[in-house]
């Protein structure tokens, strides 16, 4: 696990919030403190698309939305002219960035016994992300959570976001 300050919150806020930088990433939750806290949980009810046709099947095979489908929500959640109080994300990869993390782990651990995730959190005046890695199975080996944890911060130095460790 590692955690990272936001250097600059308003470049990262337009690019969580105003971009598609962070779509294809699945919601287990989202937490937004404003003049009430609102609670996302983002589970796919799968029962509530039975019998309907139009919605595409790469839908019903994660276990959480993505935030392409929860991004406005939230968005609308946290704009306008009073900062809000707090806010918390919990984030996985889709499956196809899990798989190559965890295959360029070589450590012959099936990407289904794998869950990644970040949690990116505002309180006061930071925003900070840290990354976890939790196992289905146990294991010693902590290749994988080596790779996640040097995977994030390219894929926020690739999207010019800039960090500091949070120690």
């Amino acid at each position: 696990m590692i955690a990272l300050k936001i250097s600059n919150k308003k470049n990262f806020m337009a690019k969580l919030l105003a971009s598609e930088l962070f779509e294809e990433f699945l919601v287990e939750e989202a937490t937004v403190e404003t003049f009430n806290t609102f609670h996302i949980d983002g589970h796919i009810h799968k029962d509530f698309y039975k019998n309907d046709d139009t919605v595409p099947e790469s839908t019903l095979s994660e276990d959480f939305s993505k935030w392409k489908d929860l991004r406005p929500l939230c968005l609308d959640l946290i704009k306008g002219k009073r900062t809000p109080l707090g806010f918390k994300f919990i984030f996985h990869p889709d499956n196809a960035t899990k798989n190559a993390v965890v295959e360029s782990a070589d450590a012959g651990i099936n990407p289904d016994e794998v869950l990644l995730g970040i949690n990116i959190r505002f309180t006061g005046d930071t925003i900070l992300i840290t990354t976890g890695c939790t196992f289905k199975i146990f294991s010693m080996d902590k290749t994988i959570e080596k790779a996640w944890d040097e995977y994030i911060p390219s894929f926020l130095v690739k999207a010019n976001i800039e960090t500091i460790d949070y120690e």
